[in-house]
């Protein structure tokens, strides 16, 4: 009788351990070259914010606490700039590791989630810790032209992620840290779009519902604006959505090098879509001339228009468009459901537009 009993003693305890890991959070690894200083994990909680001093022991660092909901963890080095950022909730065992000079490079263990999101962060490490450098730079001040061409670049990468993985939290992640509150209203609102019901249910998402919930009360539907073009044997023709179940635009301008690069992405939405989406491509040139002088030179099958005045053409002013080339895609009724977004975002929104 006494081994029963040791032995059910010995399954109590192990139950109860099993269940006190259900009802907290574990973070370790080993996290080099830091200098034998400290650094700093910071969480929110429903009592508040929590601020956990981390000494690292050879490296070596642990802690734990409860979350019921997946919540952000962000590390911060000694001097307060960022180092790295996880997500957690109750039941996950996290693990750290690599060198702490090399915040993209980290390594991580124990969940999906973070596993998913640290390999976003590798596979584009360079150009991450180059805006990473630039954004410490401009925290102090004004933000610098390199910084802004960093972000723009990033946004670029992240809006390209978003379209491939419209199903992933980690889409929602991106989204928050790196485009909304950087990017323009209508580029956020476009990318937020992309992603399922479910993923912005979901606590990773929580800035963004909050935002879009925002725009929803503030904003009414935004249509095209009357977009009166002219033709290559200059007529004028005013742009009727009407005509199709979905209208492409893409403004650009052959005055402006590399802006004409969406090409083949106009091609291949005509050539298998035919009339279920008008694809027109408006020029921003100043002079009509330069425009006609770069398309006779090729074999578009898409609609060519000219936005006379450009981009001081009341119509292309109501867009507020910051930068060519430039994607648009508006529904039958003339509602713009897509703007400011790459190729593979765009292709999905018209995808939803022309399917039963």
């Amino acid at each position: 009788m006494n081994k029963i009993g040791a032995v059910l003693c010995i399954c109590v305890l192990l139950l109860s351990g099993c269940g006190g890991k259900d009802n907290e959070f574990v973070v370790e690894g080993t996290i080099n070259n830091l200098g034998g200083r400290p650094i700093y994990a910071v969480y929110g909680l429903e009592n508040g914010i929590v601020v956990d001093t981390l000494r690292p022991q050879n490296g070596f660092i642990t802690f734990k606490n409860s979350a019921s909901a997946v919540i952000p963890i962000q590390f911060y080095y000694f001097d307060k700039t960022p180092l790295t950022k996880i997500y957690v909730q109750n039941g996950d065992r996290i693990e750290l590791s690599g060198d702490g000079q090399d915040p993209f490079g980290l390594r991580v263990k124990g969940s999906s989630l973070n596993k998913d999101l640290f390999k976003f962060n590798q596979e584009n490490k360079e150009l991450l810790q180059s805006w990473s450098a630039e954004r410490n730079i401009s925290a102090s001040g004004m933000r610098t032209r390199r910084y802004e061409q960093l972000s723009k670049e990033l946004q670029g990468v992240v809006a390209k992620y978003v379209g491939e993985h419209k199903d992933s939290p980690v889409s929602a992640i991106l989204l928050d840290d790196y485009v909304l509150g950087r990017a323009s209203d209508a580029f956020c609102d476009s990318l937020i779009g992309l992603l399922d019901d479910r993923v912005l249910s979901a606590p990773p998402a929580a800035a963004l519902e909050m935002y879009r919930q925002f725009e929803t009360i503030q904003k009414s539907d935004t249509v095209l604006p009357y977009l009166s073009l002219t033709t290559v044997a200059d007529t004028t023709e005013l742009l009727n959505p009407r005509e199709a179940q979905a209208t492409l635009l893409c403004f650009w301008a052959a005055e402006t090098p590399g802006t004409q690069r969406y090409s083949g992405f106009l091609r291949e939405i005509t050539e298998r879509y035919d009339s279920l989406v008008q694809v027109v491509e408006i020029s921003l040139d100043r002079d009509s001339a330069v425009w006609k002088e770069r398309i006779e030179a090729d074999s578009a099958v898409w609609a060519r228009r000219w936005a006379k005045g450009g981009y001081l053409y009341p119509g292309v002013k109501e867009l507020h468009i910051q930068s060519i080339p430039y994607l648009l895609v508006a529904d039958s009724l003339g509602r713009i459901v897509a703007r400011g977004l790459s190729p593979d975002s765009s292709r999905v929104y018209i995808e939803r537009l022309v399917t039963p």
